[in-house]
């Protein structure tokens, strides 16, 4: 038996350069292929061959502009794409591909074709022009009408806006940011992110689903979906989507935790010196305003007692036909 590679990870190195790790099975060397789309990826010359028993290589002086890396046995053999899953942007923190999870049966989340992020309001030029490649054709807005006329997108006119409002504690940035003001985050319970996601999945659940929905239609992505932080409302939506698509519990809730370190602990370096002076502890801080674990893992977890499996509560609370989400599987999943 040769080699099989099994995950790949790409992440930009200090220079500027991406740094790529794979993990395989079975001797023999493999082979990297880069390109500026999955396709181009997949179709062009290998930039380099990796002996036996290598996990890494550093690629620099690829130019500007997202880039896809494929690694493949050498000779021949399945091979596994990937790339950045944080693209490097000025104005948006979090913004995050949802490609290349592993899926039930053996299949991979598309890159390139979900993203999720925090609200696009302040991207620069120099974002938009890194953006452009990426083909959006929409983004679903899952602010509500207030926080949309405060802080107008900056996407531009070609890419279709979809407003999906999404009220409830998620929204209601004001008064939290009043609690942490105040010091008085501690008025806040220990669970307080877990009920804020179910008062989510019970008065929202036909809000889900429309953005289920419309994600499987044929002019349904490339597609942005975002809220404020990109972490709450966003962080629902890419769970039951790649809960949808067979992603695994623990994939889920690793893609949810990226919340903490793209946006809550940069958030958190500017308010520490108001945290000590309140008396807040950092772990009260991320409590709320970040994405612990525990409060994904608990909201899926109950969603399944209460109806059985995550499809049953789309197709029942959500109005997911099951037609719907087949279509999602073939056109997310490879």
């Amino acid at each position: 038996m040769g080699t099989v590679v099994l995950a790949v990870d790409v992440v930009r190195g200090a220079t500027g350069g991406l740094d790529v790790t794979w993990e395989a099975a079975g001797p023999g060397a493999v082979e990297v292929a880069v390109g500026p789309t999955p396709e181009a990826a997949g179709s062009g010359p290998p930039v380099a061959r990796v002996v036996d028993g290598a996990r890494r290589i550093a690629l620099d002086g690829l130019g500007p502009g997202r880039h896809y890396v494929r690694v493949a046995p050498t000779g021949g053999g399945p091979a596994v794409l990937a790339a950045e899953r944080v693209l490097p942007l000025e104005g948006a923190t979090n913004f995050r591909d949802l490609g290349g999870y592993p899926t039930e049966g053996g299949g991979r989340t598309r890159w390139g074709l979900v993203f999720r992020a925090d609200a696009p309001d302040r991207l620069t030029p120099a974002d938009l022009a890194a953006l452009a490649p990426l083909g959006l054709r929409v983004a679903y807005d899952l602010r509500t009408p207030d926080e949309r006329a405060k802080a107008p997108s900056a996407l531009p006119a070609a890419v279709r806006h979809e407003p999906y409002d999404i009220g409830g504690d998620a929204s209601r940035t004001t008064l939290l940011g009043d609690l942490f003001r105040t010091g008085r985050l501690d008025d806040l319970p220990d669970d307080f992110l877990h009920r804020v996601y179910l008062d989510m999945a019970d008065q929202d659940a036909a809000t889900f689903g429309r953005v289920l929905t419309a994600l499987a239609t044929p002019d349904g992505a490339p597609a942005l979906v975002h809220c404020t932080a990109g972490k709450d409302r966003t962080g629902m939506a890419a769970a039951l989507l790649l809960s949808a698509l067979g992603v695994p519990t623990p994939a889920i809730l690793d893609d949810y935790t990226l919340s903490r370190r793209h946006y809550s602990e940069q958030r958190l370096t500017a308010m520490l010196p108001r945290l000590r002076r309140l008396g807040l502890d950092e772990s009260r801080y991320h409590a709320v305003f970040g994405a612990p674990r525990s409060a994904m893992s608990a909201t899926l977890a109950t969603l399944r007692e209460r109806h059985g499996s995550i499809d049953s509560y789309l197709t029942t609370a959500c109005g997911v036909t099951a037609q719907t989400l087949a279509a999602l599987r073939e056109k997310l999943v490879v």
